[in-house]
């Protein structure tokens, strides 16, 4: 037989479930539709120039689609069983036909990657996402079918590892996992946000904000996050993927102590006068710059960030005389308690008049620190990195307004 005969015997004449002959071929794709019915035929009747690879395999550019866009509104995208139920089908033709559609409509291959990804940019930005899109897809994307070869050969222990992370978090116990697919979306997006930041490939973000939009607590944002990481250094372990440079034990400080001042100053900002704001936030900063934080010669370094910053504030509250209240509220932004904060506030004022502690004066308490810090020096990183966040549109001072 010729190879042109064989040809014709493959071509499709009318429609398989009709029997309609009006069909329209689409040889880009590979497909044959039928105009009556909406049905999508496959043709395996590949030319050379019909970029046949694009077409099938797991490497295919396209995937069925319904012609007809009234159809496709009319029967709904969730199957025929939401249409005629499970059980009670009246008329079984017309449902095996809305069965064969739906089976043929267009599917994405990972909708939970893109509902991350639009999570992703509606809680943090558009540049977020683009930072961090092939991060998302590492979590939420299998892996290829050649890697899952590799990994089927590995131990227990690496082949849980090599396992698609969103599997994992999606299916962890009730309180750990979301109450629901969005949930689940959410706390995938803020953990590798929050990877991101402690990797140092962008900014660090506030998660509280993400927190109560969602309603999901730490511990299920930390959950996601340790699996994720473990994930991804599964993968550079097998060569598969590159980890960052990991930031140093000072550049972490610094981001933690700037991200603390943030906190407080957004709490104090509803507290205090503007004229009075202005003056403890500028008492603060100095009172840090004296201290040296925010450098590798830090003085208090042996104090945790968070503590360091809330008795830095109160410190400055207490020189202009707003300390009534103060601990509770400063207490209140971190989970702290007010009695520890006053306490070591007086601790570190008596070794500061001992000289048991070399503060520069930092909580010498009968001048402010703005006096004794030279004007002249050079700007301590750590403030102007500060600054640098409030003039980008954290709040406007009093030179603005």
């Amino acid at each position: 037989m010729s190879e042109d005969k064989k040809v014709k015997k493959e071509e499709l004449t009318q429609c398989d479930e009709c029997c309609s002959k009006e069909l329209k071929r689409v040889p880009d794709k590979g497909e044959v539709w039928c105009l009556d019915c909406g049905l999508v035929h496959k043709e395996q009747r590949i030319e050379a120039n019909d970029n046949g690879a694009a077409l099938f395999g797991e490497n295919a550019h396209y995937q069925s689609v319904r012609n007809d866009g009234d159809i496709n509104r009319s029967i709904g995208g969730t199957g025929p069983k939401m249409k005629f139920g499970s059980k009670g089908v009246r008329d079984r033709r017309k449902y095996h036909l809305l069965e064969k559609i739906d089976r043929s409509s267009v599917r994405n291959p990972h909708p939970f990657a893109r509902r991350v990804k639009k999570n992703t940019e509606t809680l943090y930005g558009r540049n977020t996402l683009h930072l961090l899109e092939w991060l998302i897809d590492m979590a939420c994307k299998p892996l290829t079918a050649e890697q899952e070869l590799i990994r089927k050969k590995q131990n227990k222990s690496m082949n849980t590892r090599l396992g698609m992370p969103k599997q994992s978090i999606c299916r962890k116990e009730k309180g750990i996992k979301g109450t629901s697919e969005e949930q689940n979306a959410v706390i995938i997006a803020a953990a590798i946000v929050e990877l991101a930041g402690e990797l140092g490939l962008m900014p660090k973000f506030d998660r509280r904000a993400t927190m109560e939009q969602a309603g999901i607590v730490p511990k299920q944002i930390m959950n996601a996050r340790i699996r994720i990481l473990q994930h991804w250094k599964a993968r550079v372990s097998m060569g598969w993927a590159a980890m960052p440079p990991r930031k140093s034990a000072n550049d972490r400080r610094e981001d933690a102590i700037v991200q603390a001042m943030e906190h407080i100053f957004d709490m104090l900002d509803g507290h205090l006068e503007r004229e009075d704001f202005e003056r403890v936030l500028y008492e603060t900063e100095a009172r840090l710059a004296l201290l040296q934080e925010g450098t590798g010669q830090a003085l208090t370094i042996n104090v945790e960030e968070r503590m360091l910053v809330s008795v830095c504030v109160y410190a400055s509250l207490v020189t202009f005389g707003l300390q009534s209240g103060a601990a509770d509220l400063l207490a209140d932004v971190f989970g702290l308690t007010s009695s520890g904060i006053r306490s070591r506030f007086d601790a570190l004022v008596k070794q500061s008049e001992s000289g048991e502690l070399q503060d520069n004066g930092a909580f010498d308490m009968k001048q402010t620190c703005k006096e004794l810090l030279n004007e002249s020096q050079k700007q301590n990183a750590l403030i102007a990195k500060f600054r640098l966040g409030r003039v980008c549109g954290k709040r406007p001072t009093s030179s603005e307004s």
